[in-house]
């Protein structure tokens, strides 16, 4: 008995979402994505470090 008044007690129904929720919810979409961008940000730089470094090493090596 004790164990479904506790199950009641944290059980939320919201059936319209209220500005507060949707501004969450795009928030929290928002900073997924920009870790998602970010992620791919930094492996792009990376891979062009590295060629710029591999073109420097070639030019340098005919120079």
């Amino acid at each position: 008995m004790a164990e479904q008044q506790q199950h009641q007690h944290h059980h939320h129904h919201h059936h319209h979402k209220d500005g507060a929720t949707r501004f969450k919810e795009r928030s929290l979409n928002a900073i997924v994505l920009r870790r998602k961008l970010e992620k791919w940000l930094k492996i792009i730089v990376l891979i062009l470090a590295f060629v710029m470094i591999c073109a420097t090493i070639y030019v340098y090596k005919i120079g």
